[in-house]
């Protein structure tokens, strides 16, 4: 999803800090759900109930790469200047 994300923000236009959130907004999965379902369903004890809770060790050392790898790529974007997240009044 990442990978998919990153690149269609490139295809279509995006400046890279618009492309990097959209990947990453992308990639990020909803655990927090995903636990409460399983233990809901099958219990507390359940192995899909383990899985849930193992997921999130497991996405945050590979997101953090992630973040590293849209920093490497930034170069591929071109001269474009990051795009400000409030304007600067200018007196």
């Amino acid at each position: 999803m990442w990978f998919g994300a990153f690149l269609l923000g490139k295809v279509i236009g995006l400046t890279y800090d618009r492309a990097t959130t959209l990947a990453f907004t992308a990639a990020g999965n909803n655990f927090e759900l995903a636990i409460a379902v399983a233990i809901a369903t099958f219990g507390v004890t359940s192995g899909q109930a383990l899985s849930g809770v193992i997921g999130p060790l497991i996405e945050v050392p590979v997101l953090i790469a992630l973040v590293y790898v849209s920093l490497a790529w930034r170069k591929k974007f071109g001269d474009r200047q990051l795009t400000e997240a409030l304007p600067v009044k200018k007196s």
